[in-house]
């Protein structure tokens, strides 16, 4: 039954690409990429891509004004103007084909992170949970290169390797500010306190080197990128639903009903979630603190649940933790884990999408279910991790028991 759950939901996800990409083709698949290809246009004719009428005249037709916007610090236009150099900007069967090959190595690495791998669980993983790898191809977006890169850093910590992996963190973090606060997961590596500290200082360093690069190059793309972070074009600004399903924006749909214009129910409710959230993880450390990686893997995901911003495809990192956290389950265990992730999403998705009207559902269900996975998904994390030291306690005390009857 579990196979067939897997198979199912692959062929989902494959279906739900075929609808996609039949009813929505190139250029209005793909309008991250097209902001990104735009971007590198206007750097390359030495005009401020953060300026949307210099990306226009890049930009197809199809796609409208909202759609244009380059949000990545100055320094990742000179990435994104080498790999133009293999045409990824000029086709993007070239950039998925990127991505694609991206995937393929993150995959070998994190199978490779122990002596255990469980291929099908981490391919349905990948390509089925929380939709996010629809999200990815469909926005045409680069979160996969994140999730490359966390693959990278695991490698690195499991061979020991810290220095080194802080330098990706540092690139990561350097990319996207989206990383940036998952630099606080050195805090919790096995070794001593000002060790764990001048990792933290490394990676942070390489950001802050970089940002005095861009000033130094060109401060008017920097001042730009720094007006249009905390402008009216903010990415912090996206409205809530399907653009930017964070719990809090979640907390304040909820709440308009019930004291509308108020910020402060949604301000308690939010701390509350946070507090909760900071709890039980320190608890979880405090009982699996022998083991790195599954430490590791649920502060990372807690740290991405309380960022102030989450995008529909942001979560394909979550790939990596969660197959830390649930690979050596037992199927049933998986089999809720997947349904979590994976059919409550489909279970959302595809009535609208094969025109069955959804109206019924309950209030914002919809727009929010990757938020609600979320949710659910650390819950039977915390409640897997309890369940299982009650049994092991319960396993150890019948042993002491019987020893002790034994003596007597």
């Amino acid at each position: 039954m579990y196979v067939i759950l897997c198979l199912a939901l692959l062929t989902l996800t494959a279906f739900q690409f075929y609808l996609a990409f039949l009813y929505m083709p190139a250029p209005t698949t793909g309008w991250d990429y097209q902001a990104y290809a735009s971007g590198v246009q206007a750097f390359d004719h030495e005009q401020n891509p953060y300026l949307v009428e210099n990306l226009v005249p890049y930009f197809p037709s199809s796609l409208t004004n909202s759609e244009l916007r380059f949000d990545y610090p100055p320094h990742t236009l000179y990435f994104f103007w080498l790999l133009d150099f293999f045409l990824v900007f000029h086709y993007l069967i070239i950039y998925y084909v990127l991505l694609i090959v991206l995937l393929i190595i993150s995959t070998y690495l994190i199978i490779n992170l122990d002596n255990k791998p469980h291929y099908l669980f981490l391919i349905t993983l990948l390509l089925t949970a929380f939709l996010s790898i629809f999200w990815n191809f469909d926005t045409g977006n680069a979160p996969i290169i994140f999730l490359f890169l966390f693959s990278v850093i695991f490698t690195l910590w499991v061979k020991g390797k810290y220095w080194q992996s802080s330098i990706f963190m540092g690139l990561s973090a350097a990319f996207s500010l989206f990383t940036a606060p998952f630099i606080l997961l050195y805090l919790v590596i096995k070794r001593p306190i000002l060790d764990r500290l001048r990792f933290i200082s490394l990676s942070i360093g390489i950001v802050g080197s970089l940002f005095i690069v861009d000033y130094l190059i060109n401060p008017a793309y920097l001042i730009s990128y720094i007006d249009m972070m905390h402008g009216s074009s903010s990415p912090f600004l996206d409205s809530g639903g399907w653009n930017n399903p964070t719990p809090y924006l979640m907390f304040k749909d909820a709440l308009s009903g019930i004291s509308p214009g108020s910020m402060i129910p949604v301000i308690v409710i939010s701390c509350i979630y946070i507090g909760l959230i900071f709890y039980a993880t320190w608890k979880y450390y405090l009982k699996n603190n022998g083991e790195f990686l599954k430490v590791v893997a649920l502060i990372m995901i807690s740290v991405f649940m309380v960022l102030p911003r989450l995008m529909p495809y942001d979560f394909i990192i979550l790939v990596l933790p969660l197959y830390i956290l649930f690979k050596d389950c037992s199927y049933r265990i998986k089999a809720l884990v997947l349904a979590v992730i994976s059919v409550l999403p489909f279970l959302i998705w595809y009535p609208p999408l094969l025109g069955i009207n959804d109206d019924n559902l309950p209030f914002f269900l919809g727009i929010y279910t990757q938020t609600y996975s979320l949710i659910l998904i650390f819950l039977v994390v915390i409640f897997q991790d309890y369940l299982a030291h009650a049994s092991n306690e319960a396993g150890d005390g019948g042993k002491k028991s019987t020893g002790r009857r034994h003596i007597t």
